[in-house]
């Protein structure tokens, strides 16, 4: 299984902070977690609110808990929103956190498709947020999986 280096951790962090917003004043919150949900490393820029570190670590904690994209989630929670709903109670108490249905949690894989973890942004408008975390997976030498499962739910 391929890992991140602290090295990587860093370039993430950095890169997703150094990113294009929509307003100059947004400031951002950046998580990055395993592929088994373990958050890695989580920061909030100076003035950032702070509930924006929690969203972000969700965000992300939701990727690996389902295995795709919060694109991907969010697309299956307006179509399946039952089924949702007892997800995200079920991953509430496993992970102490509810699955996340919004943009800006993306999903790093290695060359080879496998799941390395997550990296989630929170801050920006839904979509600035998923480029942002797109980009900083990139910018690493990794894939970025925005878009999940191409299945009709």
């Amino acid at each position: 299984m391929t890992a991140l280096t602290r090295e990587q951790l860093y370039k993430i962090v950095d890169f997703a902070f150094a990113g294009e917003r929509v307003h100059s004043t947004i400031r951002l919150a950046v998580a990055v977690v395993d592929a088994s949900g373990h958050t890695l490393i989580a920061a909030r820029e100076p003035d950032a609110p702070a509930l924006l570190f929690d969203i972000a670590q969700s965000k992300a904690k939701s990727c690996v808990a389902i295995g795709m994209p919060t694109r991907a989630i969010m697309d299956l929670a307006l179509k399946k929103p039952t089924w949702f709903g007892s997800a995200s109670r079920v991953a509430q108490s496993s992970t102490g956190s509810p699955l996340w249905g919004a943009l800006g949690g993306v999903i790093i894989r290695d060359k080879n498709g496998a799941l390395v973890g997550a990296v989630a942004v929170a801050g920006d408008t839904g979509a600035g947020d998923e480029a942002h975390a797109k980009a900083a997976i990139e910018h690493i030498g990794f894939v970025a999986d925005v878009d999940g499962l191409d299945v009709e739910w």
